[in-house]
Order: structure tokens, then C-alpha cells, then sequence
């Protein structure tokens, strides 16, 4: 049966390099998806792309790819990745000039552009008002938007916006039989692998409280799959190397940022896990089957980022020793009385460690603890609201409980993601090439 192996070189933009080169020297490996996008990495994007049409693509790029690209030609390996951000034109042009001169000079490097939607804001319907600026639109492309890149044999493929499955699930176009639940399969092992670490025991851990050793944390492999002409797969590590890749990883991965697990949508295609099953065949081996499909969307889903009027206030301040915790719980009380004109939804005061998280549904707190951190977020219309805020809590350190110190603070943008829905016929892809020279 025909198979290709693809594998995760990388689950965020700042993600280890290392696993990816072990990846790229296995001669294992067709293709290495490096997942290296999300909102928080493609607004400073935009930015940086507003000051120079040059810019906008991670900065990361070439000590991610510095080290990655000879060994990945030597190797047969292709690489894709969204390490384009919100200029994908431009990382392809970076990475044809990094591959001169890392001796990579039959480089062929294809960038896809069209994500970016804003100038078809007017076709976006959005989930909910918007009230501020408009910083970018960026339409969720598929695994098709490129395909052809494979087809014709480029080295480095690099996408702005796509869906995270589809970097690796285009690698498998070739050998997918003719059905719908072939594509399915493929793009769930996208979705399986595109965590990186976090399905070969990462973010792991049993309910006894046991996971994987530091030393194992710290070697971490990262994961492959062996995906067949039907969409089934065998998801495994690198023989020999440290991680846990079973079937309670690849449930925890199948099941991250899924809302419903029988209508999963993505730009290629309607995903059906339910029926999914994980049978370990050996060590930190598992086979996939099972992925169905619902057929394909309509509509693209689009990431809008606005600039929201005002700011966010972000303090701490800490106590240490002798009853700290009833300490940080009077500042807190205290802070409250002195800031209760500002509305409620718009402040949050909390202590690290005892309530940050999980708020109202923490458990009951200790009656000490040797040192705890106050903090306090609030949405400010201005900076003097801001100045306010942090003025209040310094203020502790001389007219608040005993000890209190370290104070830090900093502001930054009032920043908003809304998503909306855009006719898939309206975005058109393309694909640019560049060879290193």
C-alpha cells in the first residue's frame, strides 16, 4: 500500500529547534510541518508589515530554518511551514537568500499568499460587532491552496493563515485513495501532530500525578506518522527516543481545541472523530482509524484582530513570610475598596497561586502559604486610568498590609479577536516562487 511519512517540527513560532533537525536527519521523513503561527504571532505581523511592506513574516525565521535547511535537503525532507505570518511573499524571498548562503543553492522555495482578506471585509460576516480598528482579516486556507507546490517539487513551502492540519495533510494528496474519508483521515493526523511535544507525552499527565522525568521533558521527541492511501496512519517516535506516545496522548491531542468532536471544520474538509479509534501496536507506536467525513464547507472561517479603544493594565506586587497569604488577601480587599468605581467587568484582582486561574472554582485556600504575588488586570479607557490603577497598588507598599514589594507592571494594547465567515470562492490563493541563488 502506498504511504507517505509526514511529521511536527514544531507546535508554536517559539518552539524547540532541535527535534525538528533530529526529524530532518532520520531519512525518515517526507515532509516536516512547522506549525509556527497563531493571533499572538500574526499581529505583530501586521504591524511590523504597516512599517515596511517587507517585514510581517516571524522573526524567528531564520534561526528556526538556519540550522533545519541543509539537513532537510541532504535528507529528502520537504518543509512547510506558516512561518510566513502576515507575509508570507516576503519569507519566501528570506528564505531563498538564507538557503544561498547555508549552501542550499538548488533551493526552490514556494510561498501561497490570500489569507489576507481585509480588503474583502465587506464579504466577511462577522459573530459580532466591531468597534474599533480593523488591524488585519486573515481567511483560513486549506491544504489545497498548495498542493500543486508539492506537485511540482518545491523544498520549502511557506503559508501565512492556513489551517494547522493542512501543513501536513497536502504532503498526503498523492497517495490518498479517491473518497472523502481518506482526506478525513489525513487531516486528523494534521490535527494530531501539530502540537509538537504535546502528544509524545508533553502537557501530560496521569491521574496519580506521574508523567514523564525532567530529562525526558527535556529531550522530548517529537512526533511522525506513517499515513496509508486510505487516511489510517501509524503515529509513532523515532525509535529509541524519549517521549510516551499512546493511545491516552493521542486522545488528549485529538480532543485540544475541538468543540465538536463529530463536526470538526476545517477549510478542506468536515471532520467526524467520533468514530476514531487508537490501537497501540507497539512502543510509543499507535494506529489511527476511523476519521470520517462530512463533506466540505462553504464558507472559510477568517481571524479579524482590532484595535480596541483604551489599553490593559497588567500589576503584581508580592508578600513573603510570616502570614503572607493573609497579607495578599487584604491588599486584595483593600485594592477593591479603593478602585470600586471602576466597573466590575472591566477589573479582575486575584492572587497567583491560589484563585488566578480558576477563580470562584478554585479549592479552599491553605491557610498559609510562605509567599504569594497580588495580581491585577483592568481594561482602561486611557493611559491615566492606567496610572491610576498602578498608583493604587504602589500605594500598598506604604498604606497596605506589611511587606508588600516587587511591585511590576505594564500595559499594552486593548486587542480583540473576532471571527467571521467569508465565501470560499471569494479568496483566491496563490503561489509565488523564489529559488536560492
Amino acid at each position: 500500500m502506498d504511504f507517505r511519512v509526514v511529521a511536527g517540527g514544531a507546535g508554536f513560532a517559539g518552539d524547540r529547534c532541535d527535534p525538528a533537525v533530529e526529524l530532518a536527519a532520520s531519512r525518515e521523513v517526507d515532509a516536516l510541518a512547522l506549525e509556527c503561527l497563531a493571533e499572538r504571532t500574526l499581529v505583530p505581523g501586521l504591524r511590523a508589515r504597516a512599517a515596511n511592506p517587507q517585514a510581517g513574516a516571524d522573526p524567528r525565521l531564520e534561526r528556526r530554518l538556519g540550522p533545519l535547511l541543509p539537513v532537510a535537503r541532504a535528507n529528502g525532507c520537504r518543509i512547510v511551514s506558516n512561518l510566513g505570518a502576515a507575509n508570507p511573499a516576503a519569507a519566501g524571498r528570506q528564505i531563498a537568500a538564507l538557503g544561498a548562503r547555508v549552501n542550499c543553492d538548488d533551493l526552490r522555495v514556494a510561498s501561497l499568499t490570500g489569507d489576507d482578506v481585509l480588503g474583502m471585509r465587506e464579504h466577511i460576516k462577522w459573530n459580532q460587532d466591531i468597534s474599533g480598528e480593523l488591524l488585519g482579516a486573515h481567511a483560513y486556507l486549506g491544504a489545497t491552496s498548495f498542493a500543486a507546490a508539492i506537485d511540482e517539487g518545491a523544498h520549502v513551502i511557506v503559508t501565512g493563515r492556513v489551517a494547522d492540519s493542512a501543513l501536513f495533510s497536502a504532503e498526503l494528496f498523492p497517495i490518498l485513495q479517491d473518497h472523502e474519508h481518506a482526506l478525513a483521515g489525513a487531516t486528523a493526523v494534521g490535527h494530531l501532530l501539530e502540537c509538537s511535544g504535546q502528544i509524545t507525552g508533553g502537557n501530560f499527565e496521569m491521574p496519580d500525578g506521574s508523567s514523564l522525568s525532567a530529562w525526558e521533558f527535556a529531550n522530548l521527541s517529537f512526533p511522525m506518522a506513517k499515513v496509508f492511501a486510505d487516511g489510517t496512519a501509524e503515529i509513532h517516535l523515532l525509535d529509541g527516543k524519549p517521549g510516551r506516545l499512546d493511545a491516552l496522548t493521542c486522545t488528549l491531542q485529538l480532543l485540544y481545541e475541538v468543540h465538536d468532536p463529530g463536526c470538526y471544520i476545517t477549510p478542506d474538509v468536515i471532520l467526524d472523530m467520533t468514530q476514531i479509534q487508537f490501537d497501540e501496536i507497539g512502543p510509543n507506536r499507535v494506529r489511527m482509524s476511523g476519521a470520517r467525513s462530512k463533506g466540505q464547507p462553504t464558507h472559510l472561517k477568517v481571524s479579524g484582530f482590532v484595535d480596541e479603544p483604551g489599553l490593559i493594565a497588567d500589576i503584581e506586587i508580592g508578600y513573603a513570610g510570616t502570614y503572607a497569604l493573609k497579607r495578599g488577601q487584604l491588599a486584595a480587599d483593600t485594592l477593591r475598596l479603593r478602585l470600586a468605581d471602576i466597573p466590575q467587568e472591566h477589573l479582575r484582582i486575584d492572587l497567583v497561586g491560589i484563585d488566578s486561574t480558576l477563580g470562584a472554582a478554585s479549592l479552599t485556600s491553605p491557610t498559609s502559604l510562605p509567599e504569594v504575588r497580588m495580581h491585577v488586570s483592568a481594561r482602561c479607557d486611557d493611559a491615566q486610568m492606567a496610572q491610576i490603577i498602578e498608583d493604587e497598588v504602589y500605594s500598598l507598599t506604604l498604606s497596605g498590609p506589611a511587606g508588600g514589594g516587587s511591585v511590576r507592571s505594564e500595559r499594552r494594547a486593548n486587542l480583540a479577536v473576532v471571527d467571521g465567515l467569508i465565501p470560499r470562492e471569494r479568496v483566491e490563493p496563490e503561489l509565488h516562487w523564489e529559488t536560492a541563488s
